[in-house]
């Protein structure tokens, strides 16, 4: 049985111009899907019967900051400051090989910066998705 480990996972982001890339320096990502039921008991019935619903997702992407800067990463960073978006920043989160993939379009919702003296500098940039989730896997 074959298992990917998490270094083998990447980000690639499309910005609202247009432009695709890699996010360099990815360390990780989350990605949290749900399905909202509805209740579709039939009146008189003796037990609660449901229906699967509208779906939504969420996530956020961990990368280093580097002092080079990698425009992909500092275009995903500036994201976050887009008001009024039009949640049209494409994602792709690949799984494990390469070929196994999420996409779906969304919005930055944050970017959260930190480092301790002498470490490297951490973002995480956080999304909510907008639309279909399609999964390639």
């Amino acid at each position: 049985m074959a298992f990917y480990r998490g270094e083998e996972g990447s980000v690639k982001f499309k910005n609202s111009a247009g432009t695709t890339a890699a996010i360099a320096s990815t360390t990780g990502w989350s990605l949290s899907v749900s399905k909202d039921v509805l209740d579709c008991t039939a009146h008189g019935a003796g037990s609660r019967s449901y229906v699967g619903s509208l779906i939504s997702g969420s996530g956020s992407v961990e990368l280093l900051y580097t002092a080079e800067g990698s425009g992909a990463s500092d275009e995903f960073i500036k994201e976050a400051l887009v008001t009024e978006d039009a949640a049209d920043a494409q994602f792709e989160l690949y799984l494990g090989d390469g070929t196994k993939k999420f996409t779906f379009a969304g919005v930055v919702t944050s970017a959260d910066f930190g480092a301790s003296t002498g470490d490297l500098q951490s973002v995480s940039v956080s999304f909510q998705t907008s639309g279909t989730i399609t999964p390639t896997v």
